[in-house]
């Protein structure tokens, strides 16, 4: 997994820290202390498309008399499985608060 925050890798083993369940969980990052989390809206859209094409497709497998409907149906649902996919990317969901170094600025101004 890539680090949204900071760009650099990060192992399963080094993950520490979690919070949240399900669609809904975030991880910190152990490099710069970043939560991390993917989008609920787009992981279930994602979970939907791949369910309903493997649905539609094995039904209309099984029947014949409705695969006119229902092959239109699967098109679209693996269209819909496919976009989503490729947009369900890493997010910075907190920041870490940056160091205070006014000082530091004000030496060289």
């Amino acid at each position: 997994m890539l680090c949204s925050h900071c760009n650099q890798y990060i192992k399963v083993s080094e993950i520490s820290h979690q919070r949240g369940k399900g669609f809904h969980a975030q991880v910190q990052c152990p490099h710069c202390a970043a939560w991390l989390g993917r989008s609920p809206t787009l992981a279930k859209l994602k979970l939907l498309g791949f369910y309903l094409s493997l649905f539609t497709g094995l039904y209309c497998y099984f029947d014949a008399s409705v695969r006119h409907f229902l092959i239109p149906v699967m098109i679209f649902s693996l269209m819909l499985l496919f976009v989503s996919h490729f947009m369900d990317q890493v997010i910075t969901i907190e920041a870490p608060e940056k160091p205070d170094d006014s000082e530091q600025r004000q030496k060289y101004r």
